[in-house]
């Protein structure tokens, strides 16, 4: 009986690597590839004792701390243990985002597809379709913490050692990484919710949980960052004592998590989940005659979830403004030297320029969903959907202009969500708190940019189909050359290869009207493209 639960697993195995190979090849490559490429350059920024105890004294702040995690290297200072504290959590993030992509596609994506129906009418075991897709999430984070490991032997950084190298490889990936263990949690996760898109947003929900728990313990009480999964990572000390707890810590989540999946997988019926979902009305609303409240409909859960998860970001940000900007506190004696007036003119300065660089974080995030729901348009066209729609009176530039404005109005309203949600805590976290009008000047200096990022991902989707994932490419890329940017000396093309680089670091610095006027004019200019190209050509199959 339990040998019948698995059967054609194997089978199954075979055909999840021969569908996916060309994503998951893409993945090994860009991030084997960033990882190394990284460490490489790292000796040429850090090489010297002086570049090493000053970016030592920047990680030791609060305001780096919540973004990168606690320092707890030991001196003497060496190029590795500042590459660990810099990259680990980065890297995370990405391993995170990486295995909920793919277990999502693997579970509950061929479930609402209709093909796990086809593969279940034979012969094929109960369990196998989720075994076949646990077993490609290990051979994929497999390979990927076997290549970051070797990359790191390659680079040759200054005070690293094999087996740091070896156990921040297998930490963020292999079996027994973090990549791994949040990989089989998504997989529990896609028996609890109905449908793919639900199991993504309880993802991702669960990750901003832990990302904003880790941030708070990190700055205030270390120690309690052990009770947080995702603060696992930070506890390897690679290049110190490297422990390995951490990675035992992983495989029993992991193995834990799959064990569940695997019992709920066998309770439930097909299509279903734990969660049920609430039944609709007998009749359709009239509001549902057209397709932009159609849409509306369909994603208002998942808008819904990204601005209250935008907003609590921001919130838990701004509750550490206090600390970062108590300059006083960190040294008495500057207090003495610049008096009362000059200290928390110093004190706002600093807070502004984590400001300006939570906006890069906040921005990243609106920019999700928004591409989320614009690649929506091809996902409902492949499903069929929209072949119903297209049945009615229904125009092409009708529907491309709901998806379009959707993804628009939804991305710049999760934006000024993180802004609002940075503003109101600090109003209570500060004695004297940054007023409305800096969080208005970031949104305004932002907004043009990301509409370009929103307008070619429009096109992609309306001209070229098959080369939409690009835009998920671009995100990532912007995320990682402003985040990281300045921290490995990243040259000013690189950051400029996105048009979120051309944007001055408000609020630190002024608007610029140029910049905000040249993304305009090519927001709409790409969009009479985009319109153009999708009313032109055949649907999505």
């Amino acid at each position: 009986m339990a040998t019948q639960l698995f059967a054609r697993t194997g089978l199954l195995i075979r055909f999840n690597l021969r569908r996916d190979w060309k994503k998951l090849l893409i993945w090994v490559v860009v991030l084997t590839g960033l990882f190394t490429a990284i460490a490489a350059k790292f000796d040429g920024i850090y090489g010297t004792q002086m570049a090493l105890n000053e970016i030592v004294k920047t990680l030791k702040t609060p305001a780096m701390i919540s973004l990168f995690g606690a320092f707890s290297a030991k001196s003497p200072y060496t190029t590795a243990k500042v590459f660990a504290t810099e990259m680990v959590v980065f890297m995370a993030i990405i391993m995170i985002v990486m295995n909920i992509m793919v277990a999502v596609v693997t579970t509950r994506g061929d479930e609402d597809d209709g093909l796990l129906e086809l593969v279940r009418a034979h012969a094929v075991g109960r369990l196998a379709p989720l075994f076949a897709g646990a077993a490609e999430l290990t051979a994929l984070n497999g390979l990927i913490g076997f290549l970051f490991a070797l990359g790191l032997t390659v680079a040759k950084l200054p005070g690293a050692t094999t087996p740091g190298n070896w156990l921040i490889g297998l930490g963020l990936g292999g079996l027994g990484g973090l990549g791994w263990a949040f990989g089989m949690l998504t997989l529990l996760l896609a028996q609890v919710m109905t449908s793919a898109s639900g199991t993504t947003m309880l993802s991702y929900l669960l990750l901003g949980v832990m990302y904003v728990a880790r941030m708070g313990t990190d700055v205030n009480r270390p120690d309690l960052t052990w009770w947080i999964p995702f603060g696992w990572i930070e506890k390897l000390d690679a290049y110190q004592t490297n422990d390995w707890l951490p990675i035992g810590l992983y495989v029993l989540l992991g193995l834990g998590c799959l064990s569940l999946a695997a019992a709920l997988n066998a309770y439930r019926d097909l299509g279903a989940g734990l969660v049920e979902p609430r039944r609709g009305r007998r009749q359709a609303s009239g509001l549902l005659r057209g397709p932009v409240t159609l849409l509306w409909r369909q994603a208002h859960g998942l808008i819904i979830a990204w601005l209250l998860g935008n907003f609590i970001l921001g919130a838990a940000y701004a509750s550490v403004f206090n600390t970062i900007g108590d300059l006083a506190k960190s040294n008495p004696m500057i207090k003495q030297l610049l008096g009362a007036s000059a200290l928390a003119a110093a004190n706002r300065l600093i807070v502004k320029n984590f400001i300006a660089v939570l906006a890069i974080v906040m921005v990243i995030v609106a920019l999700v969903p928004a591409v989320q729901l614009m690649l929506k348009l091809v996902n409902d066209e492949q499903k069929g959907y929209l072949h119903q729609v297209y049945a009615t009176a229904t125009s092409r530039w009708h529907v491309w202009a709901s998806y379009t404005g959707w993804a628009i109005v939804t991305g710049l309203l999760v934006l000024l969500a993180g802004l609002s949600g940075m503003y109101l805590m600090g109003l209570t976290s500060m004695v004297k708190p940054i007023s409305w009008v800096t969080y208005w000047h970031v949104f305004a200096a932002y907004t043009p940019a990301m509409l370009v990022m929103v307008a070619v991902t429009s096109a992609l989707a309306g001209w070229r189909p098959k080369w939409r994932y690009a835009a998920w490419i671009w995100v990532f890329y912007a995320f990682f050359s402003l985040y990281l940017g300045n921290l490995i000396d990243l040259p000013k093309w690189a950051r400029r290869l996105t048009p979120l680089g051309f944007v001055n670091k408000v609020p630190i610095k002024p608007l610029d009207g140029t910049t905000s006027s040249w993304c305009l004019l090519l927001t709409v200019l790409i969009l009479v493209v985009a319109a153009l190209s999708y009313r032109r050509r055949d649907l999505a199959q």
